[in-house]
């Protein structure tokens, strides 16, 4: 078998040691796994999936505001954005000549070696199953504080994770297509949840008015008041105290 596609390596003419015929991927595996199983659409909600909008909008933004207190987090977004463009150029490429489900796996092993593309595919499988726990994490109290409001009803918070757990699980070992689906009425709601909330936003702000003096660089990324000047440094202000 080559070492980054299904396809046997040819049979060498004339006596040699016995060949055995290549090993059969486990029937579910095939079918998740089938060529042009997935059309352009799954593979877009895919990709919307994994950038998670709504999670980004309800816990890294607030968590990032309440830790730094930095609001301009929109250049931020932009600057990832600009860094992201350049990589996808080269990302692009790689996946032209190397068609590989193994993604980051298989780009690694062609150019570095087998070692290395296991290593980097060690450090990815646990940074996204740390990802994922906290998701989990994240994902029971949001729930269980929703769920309270709506119907007065108070369940524990482990039980919503354990039970987003089993709908992933069972995704999981099903056909893709089926988490295809899934993927794309999940993305269209957030999608479209977070255009309505931007829309009211921008419609009804906080006091009024729609202020964009945090984008201002004499700002530096927070709100006016509570910015010193800029003579004024904030540990100078501090010490004056």
């Amino acid at each position: 078998m080559d070492d980054l596609t299904d396809t046997p390596r040819p049979t060498p003419p004339g006596p040699g040691p016995a060949v055995h015929p290549p090993r059969l991927r486990h029937p579910s595996v095939g079918a998740a796994l089938a060529r042009d199983r997935l059309g352009i659409p799954a593979v877009v909600f895919f990709v919307l999936a994994q950038v998670a909008p709504l999670t980004v909008a309800a816990g890294v933004l607030p968590t990032f505001w309440a830790v730094t207190g930095i609001t301009g987090a929109p250049i931020v977004f932009a600057a990832v954005a600009a860094v992201l463009a350049v990589f996808c150029v080269g990302y692009l490429g790689l996946a032209r000549v190397i068609t590989h489900a193994g993604g980051i796996y298989a780009f690694t092993t062609r150019g570095l070696g087998r070692p290395a593309g296991v290593a980097t595919a060690l450090v990815a499988v646990g940074t996204y199953n740390l990802l994922q726990v906290a998701l989990f994490g994240m994902l029971g109290p949001a729930t269980a504080s929703l769920v309270t409001d709506l119907t007065g009803r108070t369940f524990p918070w482990w039980a919503y994770s354990l039970l987003a757990w089993g709908i992933v699980a069972v995704l999981g070992v099903r056909d893709v297509r089926l988490s295809g689906r899934v993927l794309a009425v999940l993305s269209t709601a957030e999608i479209l949840l977070l255009v309505v909330l931007s829309v009211a936003g921008f419609l009804h702000p906080a006091g009024g008015v729609a202020d964009t003096s945090t984008l201002s660089p004499q700002c530096r990324g927070r709100w006016p008041s509570t910015t010193a000047p800029p003579t004024s440094p904030p540990w100078r202000a501090s010490r004056g105290r």
